[in-house]
């Protein structure tokens, strides 16, 4: 219930040639499963969708969840590769695969496993700024594709619109799309999967309860945050880590 009503007041930005940031508390089911509803209405209605996830652009994410940042120790792992974003980046690998036009983008830098070697091809990429090789790889594909609605599921820390103490992803857009809307998940209450800034360790945590209604509320310009307004599902829950099934046969 609380998906429909927010994707019925986000209607108005499902549109082509729209850019849409959603800043999402990482480690949660109901957020991806947002993303994947609003792809498939507006695949309904017709349009081209864009996808830009804060996945890592070594991600095969035509195949799917495959490969090493999927296969990470579960205890180490954050909501990035939770199992309600594999099963988003499986469901928009689907619908391609099926004819519909939808296109995912892997913005993150390239995933190097803890222990393996660097790849020399991707020292340069590892070096650069995330939020510039972030809106770098988003913006390749938005220039081949430019009546196409986009979203973007990433930490709220990148999605703001105001920098920080470095270039946000969402600061570095907007000159380039000053129609752009970016909202801020803020759920009410559930659980959340995080990874621990203290201990490196993931776990379930608690959201805080606040009074906010449902739904999702904008305004023209950005506020004290960097987003325009917000996007509350009400209560979530953690997703746990996803771990890639063993190979049949």
């Amino acid at each position: 219930m609380s998906r429909a009503v927010v994707l019925d007041d986000l209607a108005p930005l499902l549109q082509p040639r729209r850019l849409l940031l959603i800043g999402e508390p990482p480690g949660t089911i109901e957020y991806p499963a947002l993303v994947d509803e609003i792809v498939d209405r507006v695949v309904g209605a017709g349009h081209e969708v864009v996808v830009g996830l804060e996945i890592p652009m070594t991600s095969e994410v035509e195949l799917g969840p495959v490969g090493p940042f999927w296969t990470r120790n579960a205890e180490f792992q954050d909501g990035r590769s939770s199992r309600a974003m594999a099963a988003l980046v499986s469901s928009l690998a689907a619908r391609r695969r099926g004819g519909a036009p939808v296109e995912t983008v892997a913005m993150d830098g390239p995933w190097v496993a803890p222990g393996s070697p660097l790849p020399l091809d991707t020292l340069d990429l590892v070096e650069q700024p995330r939020d510039e090789l972030m809106a770098a790889n988003l913006l390749a594909v938005l220039d081949r594709t430019p009546r196409a609605f986009t979203i973007v599921l990433a930490g709220s820390a990148h999605t703001s619109t105001h920098a920080m103490s470095w270039r946000t992803f969402g600061s570095i857009l907007l000159p380039w799309y000053p129609g752009m809307v970016s909202l801020l998940g803020q759920p009410t209450g559930g659980t959340r999967w995080v990874l621990s800034a203290e201990d490196g360790h993931g776990s379930v945590v608690p959201v805080p309860d606040l009074e906010l209604p449902v739904g999702a509320l904008w305004a023209e310009e950005p506020g004290a945050d960097g987003h325009h307004g917000y996007v509350n599902l009400g209560p979530v829950t953690a997703s746990p880590p996803y771990e890639q099934p063993p190979d049949e046969g």
